[in-house]
């Protein structure tokens, strides 16, 4: 009876840590949604893998304070200083809606012991209900490695995740 209870405890405490571990890796190389109140990551961040670890993640996010510039950007946070310091080529990530679009193809920036790279930001379309339908995208190459992959599509008309996202990297 003892040893079960002590199995759950350690389970419990187990399944915070791992909680409060994975917070915390995704919180560590946000750069603009974690940074403000104002900003929130829209349909999850998704890890990126590559040479067998975790580097970064990527995610799709929006700035709502302003109610005249309510803006979508997308953000590659790389935690992996060694993957990309150096290494960095070839690189593209964008943020797209139907009808607007923002790409940045320079390399990524320090930030508190992290990389970080956004596309820049465009315009949530406020009342346009057949151009609310947003999704990121990135491509690079860095430390001997090709990385590619989509966010969630995010559709601001109330219906959240509408496409899946994906990362891939070889």
């Amino acid at each position: 009876m003892r040893i079960s209870a002590r199995v759950r405890a350690a389970s419990t405490a187990l399944a915070v840590l791992a909680t409060s571990v994975t917070f915390a890796a995704v919180g560590t190389g946000t750069a603009h949604a974690n940074s403000t109140s104002c900003a929130s990551v829209l349909g999850g961040g998704q890890y990126i893998w590559a040479g067998g670890r975790t580097i970064g993640n990527f995610y799709l996010a929006w700035n709502y304070c302003d109610p005249n510039n309510k803006v979508a950007y997308t953000e590659v946070n790389i935690w992996n200083t060694n993957f990309v310091n150096g290494n960095w080529h070839n690189g593209l990530i964008d943020v797209k809606s139907s009808s607007d679009h923002a790409s940045n193809t320079g390399s990524p920036r320090p930030n508190a012991g992290s990389w970080w790279w956004d596309s820049g930001f465009i315009k949530v379309a406020p009342n346009v209900y057949n151009d609310r339908k947003y999704h990121g995208s990135m491509n690079f190459n860095a430390g001997g490695h090709q990385c590619w992959g989509d966010t969630p599509t995010w559709d601001f008309s109330g219906g959240g995740v509408v496409a899946a996202g994906t990362v891939h990297c070889n």
